[in-house]
């Protein structure tokens, strides 16, 4: 066996070869997509995570915007009628004891395709009874739609394509212009399509482009009763990612599950390969008992069944990510490294230096921690590196299975929230690859990295 070699030349090594350069270049991207999670995504909205109301103005389901450069067209973004958007006029009438309030909102609709859902929402305040609100919609064409009259029931109200009224309303309104008979009623279909028997159909429909008018009237007998509203059409693209089947943008889980990533990787990484390489050095060094109990444990170690022991504590514990490190590395103190770690040590220790270092009295920890693990550091940063996407990989599968943090967006999790909501089914392909490629991505730079160090763990590579 060759003798050890220094970091430097493990350095070296890595830069001076094409896989450590394109490794390299690849976790950098991972840092600085990591770096990004930190500087531009505010971590409350990670804690908003598993929050729908924090995501309702988005869309669901929307493909990422970019997709557009391959598709082409120009498929609709999610448009906002704020309550500023709206011109209100509002005035008392005394001989009646009625509250009128006038709300008049417009938007330009030039998209290829139609909206994937529409809302509108009424913020009212009311003291004496509750107001009558009565809803239109105006069209391009001129056609002005009812869209919903009632009673409301409280100060905020939401109404949707999903509300049984709104459908109610729309049919009657197909029906009044003689279309072919509804198979089925999409509000968000048949209010922005072209006047046509087939109108309601999404498959043989077209949009109607033009100007559109949202008219809010209600009625109520409060003097100082109020009322805003807004309004929001959702797109069928959203941001650089998309969004999943609860509305949010995947951008913010991806982005957020790099750091996750690399942390969870590097941390059971580092803190396995140091514990096992400090253990086989003090087997190597002590010899004796030491020797024998270090070995022993570690044979029994790598007879442990390791991923089902992990499976079963995070199914009866359910721990979060940071446990799992824990876990992960207690079930690891002992493994090849602590082996691979003692041949090295007793191949160092026959060195003159060591016994220079004996024979003037430097005790036996100086010489393991000052000489000895110093020489073994190669050894241990190329262990490190070749064992960061196994721990990257563990931890996705663990959150595909559902055992993973249920809380924190990492990738992983990202995939089996898309199992389960039947991305894979239905076609939402995005809420799988980009996940799945950044997962590929940062095993693969660790992997080229790995691949470069070769020549340092191999010492018949080294003689070449």
């Amino acid at each position: 066996m060759s003798a050890p070699v220094g970091l430097k030349y493990t350095l070296k090594t890595i830069f001076f070869s094409k896989s450590g350069l394109l490794g390299t270049a690849i976790l950098i991207g991972m840092l600085l997509l990591s770096a990004a999670a930190i500087t531009s995504v505010p971590y409350d909205v990670v804690k908003t995570w598993n929050n729908p109301e924090a995501w309702q103005d988005n869309p669901r389901h929307a493909a990422p915007e970019w997709v557009t450069l391959f598709t082409g067209g120009n498929p609709p973004r999610t448009m906002v009628i704020g309550p500023r958007d709206f011109f209100k006029v509002s005035f008392f009438v005394e001989l009646a004891s009625l509250k009128f309030i006038r709300l008049e909102g417009n938007f330009n609709y030039q998209y290829d395709d139609f909206p994937s859902e529409w809302a509108i929402i009424l913020d009212t305040v009311f003291h004496d009874s509750r107001p009558l609100a009565t809803i239109h919609l105006v069209r391009p064409d001129g056609e002005r739609v009812l869209i919903f009259r009632s009673v409301l029931e409280s100060n905020r109200t939401r109404l949707d394509v999903t509300n049984r009224a709104v459908r109610s309303n729309v049919l009657e309104w197909l029906r009044g212009l003689g279309v072919e008979e509804p198979k089925f009623v999409l509000p968000e279909v048949a209010l922005f399509a072209a006047r046509s028997p087939a109108m309601w159909d999404p498959r043989r429909a077209t949009p109607l482009q033009g100007k559109y008018g949202i008219e809010v009237e209600l009625v109520s007998t409060g003097r100082d009763d109020d009322a805003n509203a807004s309004a929001i059409l959702f797109g069928k693209v959203h941001g650089l990612a998309g969004t999943d089947a609860n509305r949010r943008d995947l951008f913010v889980g991806l982005v957020w599950g790099a750091p996750i990533a690399l942390a969870f990787g590097l941390s059971a990484a580092v803190l396995i390969s140091f514990i096992q390489a400090i253990l086989g050095s003090l087997s190597a060094w002590y010899g004796g008992k030491v020797d024998e109990v270090v070995q022993r444990a570690t044979d029994i170690y790598l007879i442990l069944p390791f991923l089902p022991i992990l499976i079963t504590i995070s199914i009866v514990y359910r721990i979060d990510i940071w446990t799992l490190i824990f876990v992960v590395v207690a079930l690891s103190l002992l493994g090849g490294i602590t082996k691979a770690s003692r041949s090295i040590t007793l191949q160092v220790m026959q060195e003159q230096y060591i016994e220079a270092a004996i024979s003037y009295g430097a005790s036996r920890l100086r010489i393991l921690f000052l000489y000895i693990l110093p020489r073994l550091l190669p050894y241990i940063v190329a262990n490190i590196v070749l064992a960061v996407p196994s721990f990257i990989f563990l931890e996705a599968a663990l959150s595909i299975l559902g055992l993973g943090d249920p809380i924190v967006p990492t990738w992983g999790k990202i995939i089996s929230d898309a199992q389960e909501g039947g991305a894979a089914l239905h076609g939402y392909w995005w809420w799988v690859l980009l996940p799945s490629t950044l997962i590929l991505l940062t095993a693969s730079s660790f992997a080229f990295i790995g691949y470069a160090l070769d020549r340092v763990v191999n010492p018949r590579l080294r003689e070449r």
